[in-house]
């Protein structure tokens, strides 16, 4: 065989290796870049631009490595696709509630280890959904004696940390935003509090931003983010990126 065929063939059989190690490289590279794949739910809310708001969050949560689809349609949770998400976002406000299979979808999901981000009145959502009010923890009603949610009119007021080792929250200091401020919501479940406000209407503080456990899952909930104004805040994009990181285990 003349020397030219010899390395022909002998490019013929490495060549195929090189490619293979090539694409390997490339994908374990993509992996090391990329903070996971994220769910963002939306689609419905009588009293916030859902679409603007979506669609805000989404290029946060883009900007910090994550991986951003987002659907209008709550069966989607219900879809085997669902195993190539590490965590879903609700950007929405209905008491309407989801079909069954679905809302059974989405607590199977948490419970076995899917991280969730509650954004704002997605913690007014589906009055009556037992699993959903445990899952949040705090939120907000109006549906009985004791139940009286609302806010300081939307303006100025400071975010103030009050756990300043956890991984959503180290290092951070107090930060300005012009928001809503909920309170007097109703509390369903245990959660631990990363920062509050002071309503100027009650003189009091309020939990803003909270997280706890829900089965294998982890939930991020804040109550910040109104408007796109109120999400253009340094702090709100800080601790909404660094809360869905966390939820989905990335400070593991």
């Amino acid at each position: 065989m003349s020397t030219a065929l010899r390395l022909k063939s002998l490019l013929a059989a490495v060549l195929p290796v090189f490619l293979a190690l090539g694409v390997l490289a490339a994908a374990q590279q993509e992996k090391k870049t990329t903070a996971g794949r994220l769910l963002i739910i939306t689609g419905v809310d009588r009293y916030h631009d859902w679409n603007a708001n979506s669609e805000k969050v989404r290029r946060i949560l883009q900007a910090g490595g994550f991986e951003v689809v987002i659907s209008e349609d709550p069966w989607v949770l219900t879809t085997p696709g669902m195993e190539r998400y590490d965590g879903i976002v609700l950007v929405l406000n209905t008491d309407d509630r989801w079909p069954a299979s679905v809302e059974q979808a989405l607590v199977k999901l948490v419970r076995g280890g899917k991280g969730i981000g509650i954004i704002h009145s997605a913690n007014n959502c589906f009055p009556g959904w037992d699993e959903f009010e445990e899952m949040v923890g705090l939120l907000w009603r109006r549906t009985g004696e004791g139940n009286r949610a609302d806010h300081d009119h939307y303006g100025p007021y400071t975010v103030e940390i009050v756990d300043k080792k956890h991984f959503i929250t180290e290092g951070m200091e107090d930060f300005p935003v012009a928001d809503e401020l909920y309170r007097d919501l109703t509390k369903y479940s245990d959660f631990h509090v990363l920062a509050e406000g002071f309503s100027r209407d009650k003189q009091a503080r309020y939990p803003l931003i909270m997280t706890k456990t829900y089965g294998r899952g982890r939930v991020f909930h804040t109550a910040l983010g109104h408007d796109v104004n109120s999400m253009s805040s340094e702090g709100f994009q800080r601790t909404t990126l660094r809360g869905m990181i966390w939820a989905v285990g990335g400070d593991r």
